[in-house]
C-alpha cells in the first residue's frame, strides 16, 4: 500500500508541471496583450474630438459642422468640435500630434498646417508627414481674387493694366505672411509681373471690412467666408485661383483663363490621427467620413458652403501631403526670390 502510494505521489508531481504549462498557454492565448486590446477592442466606444486649428465661425469651423454629425451618427459617438487657434493653423496640429494615438483625437488638416508650415517654420514643433497618420482628404476649393468696388476694374486683364500703370500704388490684405491667402498674391505678382503691396492682418473680419470701403484694393480668399459681401455689393469676384474650374463656382474664370499663366491655388482641408494610430481605426474614420461626403444631403450643403468634394482615402492622402509640402516649398522660394529682385 505504501509503494503503491509512493507511485501515485510520483505520477503525480511529475504531471504537475505539464499542467502548470498546459494553463499557462491556454491563458495566454485567451488574453490579448496591451497592444492587442488597444487595436481590437470596439472602437470608437465614447466621444471623439475633432482639433480645428481655427476660431469659432472660420470656414475650417462650418466645414467641422457640416461633417460631425452623419460621422458621429455612423460611428455611434459624439464627436466633440475643439477650437485652438493660432500660429497659422500649428498649434492645434501640435496639439494632435502629440496626442495619444488612439483614433480619439483628430486634426481638421489644412493647406497651412500640413503643406506649408514646414516651408516656415525651421523650428516646427512637428513633422505634418511623420508625426501624423493620413485618414482622408475631403474637400479642396479655390480661393476668389476679390476687388474692391471703389477700384473700376472688372477683369484680371484691367487689373494687371491697371496696376502696371500704377506701380507700387495698389495693396492686397492677406491674414498673415505664410499663409495660403499671402502666397495668392505673391504668386499673381510673380505671374503677372505686377508690384501690388502686401498688407497683413490679424483679423478677418477687419481685412474684408477695409476691402468694403477700398482702404485696401485686393484679396485672395475663400468664397464662402466672402458671401455675404458679394451680395451686398461690397467687393467684386474676377478669378478663381484654381487651374480649372471649381464645380461650387462654375461662372468663375480661372487665372489662367484671363491671361496669366501657370497660376494654380487650391486649398484643401483634411481628416489626420496622431502617428501610429492603429490601421484598424485609421480604416474606420475613413469609411464614416467616405459615407458622410458622399451623402446627397451633407454633399449638397458642402456645394452650397463653396467646398468641393475632393476624397482621397489614406494612401492617396499620405502621397499627396508629401507632393503638396514639396510644391509649396518651391511656390515659397520662387516667391521669396521675385519679391527680393521686385524690391
Amino acid at each position: 500500500m505504501k509503494n503503491l502510494s509512493r507511485t501515485a505521489l510520483g505520477n503525480s508531481a511529475r504531471r504537475r508541471p505539464l499542467l502548470l504549462l498546459f494553463l499557462a498557454t491556454a491563458f495566454a492565448h485567451s488574453v490579448p496583450s496591451a497592444a492587442q486590446s488597444a487595436s481590437s477592442s470596439a472602437y470608437p466606444n465614447h466621444q471623439i474630438q475633432l482639433v480645428v486649428p481655427y476660431g469659432a465661425g472660420t470656414g475650417a469651423d462650418g466645414l467641422a459642422r457640416l461633417i460631425t454629425p452623419k460621422m458621429s451618427e455612423l460611428l455611434g459617438q459624439p464627436i466633440v468640435i475643439v477650437n485652438k487657434a493660432g500660429g497659422s493653423a500649428t498649434i492645434g496640429a501640435n496639439f494632435v500630434a502629440k496626442s495619444p494615438p488612439d483614433g480619439y483625437t483628430l486634426l481638421l488638416g489644412s493647406t497651412p498646417s500640413n503643406a506649408i508650415a514646414p516651408s516656415l517654420d525651421k523650428n516646427l514643433s512637428y513633422d505634418p508627414i511623420k508625426d501624423f497618420q493620413a485618414v482622408a482628404r475631403v474637400v479642396s476649393y479655390p480661393y476668389v481674387l476679390a476687388v474692391s468696388t471703389t477700384l473700376p476694374v472688372r477683369s484680371v486683364k484691367e487689373l494687371i493694366d491697371y496696376a502696371k500703370e500704377r506701380p507700387g500704388v495698389l495693396n492686397y490684405g492677406s491674414t498673415g505672411e505664410g499663409t495660403g491667402v499671402q502666397l495668392a498674391g505673391a504668386l499673381f505678382n510673380s505671374r503677372a509681373g505686377v508690384n501690388i503691396m502686401h498688407v497683413p492682418y490679424n483679423s478677418m473680419g477687419q481685412m474684408v471690412g477695409d476691402l468694403a470701403t477700398g482702404t485696401i484694393h485686393i484679396i485672395f480668399y475663400p468664397y464662402q467666408a466672402l458671401i455675404p459681401l458679394i451680395q451686398s455689393g461690397k467687393m467684386r469676384v474676377i478669378a478663381a485661383t484654381g487651374a480649372k474650374r471649381s464645380p461650387s463656382l462654375p461662372d468663375v474664370p480661372t487665372m489662367a483663363e484671363q491671361g496669366v499663366p501657370d497660376y494654380d491655388i487650391v486649398a484643401w482641408m483634411a481628416l489626420n490621427a496622431p502617428a501610429d494610430t492603429p490601421a484598424d481605426r485609421i480604416q474606420a474614420l475613413y469609411d464614416a467620413i467616405r459615407k458622410t461626403v458622399l451623402d446627397p444631403k451633407v454633399a449638397a450643403r458642402l456645394g452650397e458652403a463653396g467646398y468641393d468634394v475632393d476624397l482621397a482615402d489614406p494612401v492617396e492622402y499620405a502621397e499627396f501631403t508629401k507632393r503638396e509640402v514639396a510644391r509649396y516649398r518651391q511656390l515659397i522660394q520662387a516667391t521669396s526670390k521675385a519679391a527680393s529682385a521686385a524690391r
